[in-house]
């Protein structure tokens, strides 16, 4: 080896080891949400209020399979497997259900360069048929409505949590953001007919063990995607960001 590529081959590995990092980074800043149109439901990743999806091949084939989508219809539940598609994990959904629900597995993330534990990330995604009827909580941590118009309740492990960060996206990229009182909910104003899509975030630095791998921090991301009949005609959809 030359004294040039002596000199090149550690620059190469930092660059390569922080490309690795930016793509975990990146995924890790993305959020899965579920659309349900004309009994086919599609789980996205991505970036809903910048109109981006990952496709496949690319970012869309870091996760460990297709993920399960779970079918509610008042008090019968369905399990339906799905398929990788382009831009979406793709599903068919029967008779009118009232939510859809899928976590996705990603693998633990590697943090040992930066001499932390393992970190596990679940995203998850939840779709509702309207806001008027309460959904009970099922996700370790989930985002449902009470009811009450525009109300939405952030739930973790079984109870409320307070003083989480709700954002809430339209269609056209408006986004606002709330924060969960002691009670766990927010309450949004939603001037906009069409499909909103909210996300809540919580860590937890509780060790633990998945995927047969020990990790020292749990990351979760849900969102909850929902459809409104009435308000002003949304604004068009951004262009969405170049491939990346």
């Amino acid at each position: 080896m030359s004294s040039n590529q002596r000199l090149q081959a550690p620059l190469l590995a930092a660059l390569l080891a922080c490309a690795a990092l930016t793509a975990v980074s990146t995924a890790h800043a993305h959020q899965v949400w579920l659309e349900n149109a004309g009994g086919q439901a599609r789980l996205h990743f991505g970036e809903f209020n910048e109109n981006l999806r990952e496709t496949s091949p690319g970012r869309l084939d870091q996760f460990k399979g297709v993920p399960a989508l779970e079918q509610r219809t008042g008090s019968t539940t369905q399990r339906a497997e799905g398929q990788l598609g382009k831009d979406a994990f793709v599903y068919t959904t029967t008779g009118t259900p009232d939510t859809l629900f899928a976590a996705a597995t990603y693998p633990l993330i590697d943090r040992s360069k930066r001499n932390l534990p393992a970190m596990f990330w679940q995203p998850s995604a939840r779709w509702v048929a309207g806001l008027a009827q309460p959904v009970a909580p099922t996700a370790p941590l989930d985002l449902v409505p009470t009811g009450k118009p525009g109300q939405l309740k952030v739930v973790y492990k079984g109870a409320p949590l307070p003083k989480a960060k709700v954002q809430l996206a339209a269609p056209s990229g408006w986004t606002r953001e709330a924060e969960a009182g002691e009670d766990g909910t927010v309450t949004f104003v939603t001037p906009w007919k069409g499909q909103y899509v909210a996300e809540v975030k919580h860590s937890d630095k509780t060790p633990g063990e998945a995927q047969g791998g020990q990790y020292g921090e749990a990351s979760y991301v849900t969102t909850l995607t929902f459809v409104l009949a009435d308000g002003m005609a949304s604004p068009a959809l951004p262009e969405p960001p170049k491939a990346h």
